[in-house]
């Protein structure tokens, strides 16, 4: 199936990350955050304030939502999309701009969607911009900001600039997402290792070659359905995690 390709309805979000900003997912720490009920990022209230477009979500707040999904009973990296379908016939039909009426097709679809991948780019955007069509003010800012929380947690996971420091990526598609959301189109790839991808990009003003992903991810939860992760200690009403 194709990919949705991610509609740009805002001014690019891209954060110029310091060595202090680089915020490197580490399973320790985000299980010793999202599992206590006590914990400000107990998943569970983080996920709910999330989906209900809560705009006094931080930073931080993001990086334990994406990084923690992988620990998500839901995540399946593989799983399409199942409003993808529905997506790609509106927007086939629709001209430069679909119509309020199909607009709120794009709504259903998207949330269709998040029940899957509740944090994919593209599909966050699509829903971004669908919802200013039909003139859901409110619904449009949450949706917005629900777009650079997510880019934000990536692009402050590393630098992207080096095989060492990569983004790291729930789904491979997100990576093609951050891509274009920086303007960029992609020229090629390449395995560097059997978790970090080289994306080299077409040539562009700002100079840049390409950004490192880091997939590892995504291989916890294979095709055949048996997740696997790196092993740990933490337990959870007595059930190994």
């Amino acid at each position: 199936m194709k990919r949705l390709i991610i509609v740009i309805t805002l001014a690019l979000v891209t954060f110029n990350v310091t060595a202090q900003d680089i915020k490197v997912p580490n399973e320790e720490d985000i299980m010793a955050k999202i599992l206590p009920a006590d914990s400000p990022y107990n998943y569970a209230s983080m996920m709910a304030r999330y989906m209900a477009g809560d705009l006094d979500l931080s930073a931080e707040h993001y990086h334990y939502l994406y990084y923690g999904y992988a620990y998500d009973n839901n995540y399946d990296a593989h799983k399409e999309l199942p409003g993808a379908s529905i997506m790609y016939g509106v927007l086939h039909n629709s001209g430069p701009r679909p119509s309020p009426q199909q607009a709120l097709s794009l709504i259903e679809a998207g949330r269709q969607n998040m029940t899957v991948d509740p944090f994919n780019p593209a599909n966050i955007n699509m829903m971004t911009w669908a919802y200013e069509i039909v003139g859901d003010t409110t619904a449009m800012v949450a949706s917005a900001a629900r777009f650079r929380g997510i880019i934000g947690a990536i692009e402050s996971s590393g630098t992207g600039l080096r095989q060492g420091s990569p983004w790291h990526i729930l789904r491979f598609s997100h990576a093609n997402d951050v891509i274009a959301n920086r303007g960029l189109k992609i020229a090629n790839r390449q395995v560097r290792t059997s978790i970090v991808e080289y994306i080299q990009v077409e040539p562009n003003p700002s100079k840049i070659k390409g950004y490192f992903f880091n997939y590892e991810r995504v291989y916890w939860n294979p095709y055949d359905g048996e997740r696997i992760r790196k092993k740990s200690n933490w337990q959870f009403n007595g059930i190994p995690l």
